[in-house]
């Protein structure tokens, strides 16, 4: 017995060296990705006290050799030991990590600036001044952009920026009461108040000029100047929070608002000169056509009467079209039913699975069961406490001997559950040596037994089939679930088609009839003929009259120096946001983004705000939910 444990216990320190031994990664391209985050702190009016910037280096090959740029100062590595070495701006990093994590300081000045003034029934007065006070509070927001370059556009030079898309909070406390907020929203917490805006600084002045004199549908973006006002109550220190970046996926939501949407507004301009020129074309061929009509009025009468037996069988057709459309949408309710019955089963027979595999303890739903598995994937307690019950139940029914003695079932009754169970088993080994008990006391019980035990448990729970099945699990759940969605579309789409089949059975019928008052009113268009080549005199002197006095004044909204000035000014702006990856400094050969993150003195009510839960206003409109993932950002 003794000597089996001594083998037993050196195959265990084998396999833990071996798995030490081996690599983590293999060598690979140093091509890698640099994600770059800006934290500034502002003073009270706006004004930046520090800025430091934290960037993630990434390469799946490892980062040995890896050359960065950067031209920050007290620069530390925040999350490992990686050594890195520095000549100028150049940091090459000696680590076959695949992630290195490290931030610096930086008096470089920052694209979007802030100016921030306060005012108290009108009086304007520094923040401090105003705190306890009561009144009408207006808090007013000037925002520069410094990202600019100068082009010639017509002639001329202009200055435009780099469209950065900036969001604006503030954050009141419970001092604050009737919000408002032009070109914004206005959010509300347990303990708080918050103003948001998004907007792009800079960009109104670009394109001054070039647009027509309204666009209502993106002023709340051109927005330079934000302001917030509120009724307020012995005032408490407000918050102000910015963020920008190159675009809105950056900060973690969909797109709010980019220049294509004004670059659709002048090609539509465009196309419709284009389209009045062809229309004007048209009529004067039209004059022309009328004397080719005449001829054409007896081969008319022919296509009309064939037109006439057409529009029968078409109706016909379509008779027996909806009858059989009906017959398949009287199936849908089954059909839904049954899928959703199969996908019910496969998720209970997983949640039957799981739990007897000691896994989860109650049932997964088809709205939180990624997240369980999730759960399950990170190597918890219960997973690890499953994966070991699994081990010693392996062992201890492949190994016969094991089982000839009350020590070989106390051991297995210990390793199968915690130290506590201890004493239990060592009442089942009272006939044993007391020496040889005592020694595996202290080995069972050694922290360096018990973390090399659980070193090897987690890796071979995270290496084993079982989880491998787990994480298969995931993904098969989610085939199921989108089967069921796909039926779903299938059985709306034969209603939908069905309830059209019926709107076209209606129309054929008309249609039928239409087509017998064709076929008489192709005998009265010759007589027409003639009446027909003076109404094409007139309409072609209606159009070029309508062009001249409407067509024309339209599109002359923006003539065609406005329209090719303002393409000039949204490419080159358009250009240099996908150029603007980098603050601190783009490596060669590297991915790289940016963005910034601005906010003064942290109040009670504004950590309150950034507590709350983003899944509270995941159904919100999309100020909203960017605003809170603009939030979530500082809670680191």
């Amino acid at each position: 017995m003794k000597k089996s444990l001594r083998f037993a216990s050196a195959a265990l320190a084998l396999t833990i060296a071996a798995g030490c031994a081996v690599p983590a990664f293999a060598a690979g391209s140093k091509d890698f990705t640099k994600s770059e985050t800006v934290y500034a702190v502002m003073n009270g009016d706006g004004s930046i006290s520090k800025t430091t910037v934290s960037e993630h280096l990434y390469n799946a090959s490892g980062l040995s050799g890896v050359t960065d740029k950067s031209s920050l100062t007290n620069i530390q590595n925040t999350e490992s030991s990686a050594e890195f070495t520095q000549n100028g701006e150049d940091l090459v990093w000696n680590t076959d990590d695949t992630d290195v994590y490290y931030k610096g300081d930086t008096d470089k000045a920052l694209p979007i600036s802030a100016k921030i003034t306060y005012a108290m029934d009108g009086q304007e007065a520094a923040l401090e001044d105003l705190i306890g006070k009561s009144g009408h509070l207006t808090v007013t927001i000037a925002l520069t952009n410094s990202e600019t370059s100068t082009i010639n556009v017509n002639g001329a030079d202009r200055t435009i920026v780099t469209p950065l898309i900036t969001a604006v909070g503030v954050v009141f406390g419970q001092d604050a009461s009737n919000l408002t907020a032009e070109h914004g929203i206005i959010e509300s917490a347990a303990k708080s108040n918050v103003a948001a805006f998004v907007t792009l600084p800079g960009v109104k002045d670009s394109l001054s000029g070039l647009l027509p004199d309204e666009v209502d549908s993106i002023e709340d973006y051109l927005q330079d100047t934000v302001t917030v006002e509120a009724d307020v109550t012995e005032l408490t220190c407000p918050q102000v929070m910015i963020a920008c970046a190159t675009s809105t996926e950056a900060l973690g939501t969909d797109n709010v608002f980019d220049l294509s949407s004004i670059n659709d507004l002048t090609d539509g301009i465009n196309q419709l000169n284009d389209a009045m020129s062809q229309l004007m074309d048209g009529a004067s061929q039209l004059v022309d056509g009328t004397a080719q009509l005449a001829d054409g009025v007896l081969a008319l009468l022919d296509g009309a009467n064939t037109l006439n037996n057409g529009a029968a069988a078409l109706d016909s057709g379509l008779g027996q079209l909806t009858d059989g459309l009906d017959t398949l949408s009287s199936n849908n309710a089954a059909l839904n039913a049954g899928a959703q019955q199969v996908a019910d089963g496969v998720l209970a027979s997983a949640n039957s699975t799981l739990k007897e595999g000691g896994l989860i303890d109650t049932d997964m739903t088809w709205d939180n069961y990624a997240a369980v598995i999730d759960n399950i994937l990170t190597m918890n307690d219960k997973t690890l406490a499953a994966g070991r019950r699994k081990i010693v139940r392996t062992v201890w029914e492949q190994e016969p001997s094991f089982k000839d003695s009350e020590l070989d079932l106390a051991l297995y009754l210990s390793a199968t559950k915690t130290n506590h169970d201890l004493e239990a088993a060592l009442k089942l080994m009272q006939n044993y040596d007391s020496s040889m008990i005592t020694g595996l006391i202290q080995l069972l019980t050694s922290d360096d037994a018990k973390n090399t035990a659980h070193e090897e448990l987690v890796y071979q729970v995270k290496n084993s089939q079982d989880m491998a099945d787990v994480a298969a699990l995931k993904t098969s759940l989610s085939q199921i679930q989108y089967f069921v969605s796909s039926v779903n579309q299938y059985t709306a789409g034969v209603q939908s088609a069905a309830d059209g089949a019926h709107s076209a059975k209606d129309g054929s019928a008309q249609l039928a009839a239409g087509t017998k008052t064709l076929y008489d009113g192709v005998n009265t268009l010759n007589n027409g003929a003639v009446a027909l080549d003076d109404g094409t005199n007139q309409l072609n002197d209606g159009l070029n009259q309508f062009n001249d006095e409407g067509i024309s004044k339209l599109t002359g909204a923006l003539d065609q120096d406005q329209l090719h000035g303002l393409k000039t000014v949204l490419d080159e702006m358009s250009d240099r946001l996908e150029n603007y990856t980098s603050f601190a400094g783009t490596p060669d050969g590297a991915e790289s983004s940016v963005k910034f993150i601005y906010k003064t003195a942290e109040t009670v009510a504004a950590a309150d705000t950034t507590a709350a839960d983003t899944e509270t206003v995941k159904e919100g409109n999309i100020f909203t939910r960017l605003w809170q993932r603009i939030v979530n950002l500082f809670k680191f």
